[in-house]
């Protein structure tokens, strides 16, 4: 299946869906500050290390499979095994994980305000459009796959 190049030009990808969201959060921290002190500003390590490591965990799934990390490409196989064996979504965790790193480190507490936001956007939009695409392609895989794995944690 070929991606038209306008969804390269302005793709709606959740990686950007996350940049908005930190941003908003910055954004939302600069014109209605919270007298709350988060932390250090060193704490945003740990959640940030967490979610390099799903990252590489999920890419590493999907090399030892062969199939693409892209989700507007068509995937060649259903990665159910390593951390996807924990998670269907262990990369939008880690967004999820990189939200909360950047608000220990930029002291915001509007954008762990914007978790549920993102969370919202991936399960209206991307996560039904995946799961259906491999619905489509792998119906009795997925659904068990489905019924022992759970979406986010």
């Amino acid at each position: 299946m070929r991606v038209p190049a306008w969804r390269y030009l302005f793709p709606p990808l959740p990686p950007v869906a996350m940049l908005a969201a930190i941003g908003g959060g910055l954004a939302l921290t600069y014109y209605f500050p919270f007298d709350i002190k988060l932390g250090s500003s060193s704490w945003a390590i740990a959640p940030f290390v967490v979610a390099l490591g799903l990252l590489l965990a999920a890419k590493w799934a999907f090399h030892r499979h062969h199939t693409t990390v892209d989700p507007l490409q068509a995937p060649s196989a259903l990665v159910t095994t390593g951390i996807y064996a924990y998670s269907r979504n262990p990369m939008y965790l880690a967004m999820i994980l990189i939200i909360v790193a950047a608000g220990f480190y930029f002291n915001a507490l509007w954008c762990w305000g914007m978790i549920p936001a993102f969370m919202a956007y991936l399960s209206a939009t991307f996560i039904p459009a995946e799961e259906y695409r491999l619905l489509s392609q792998w119906p009795d895989e997925f659904e068990a796959y489905k019924a022992q794995v759970r979406r986010w944690i």
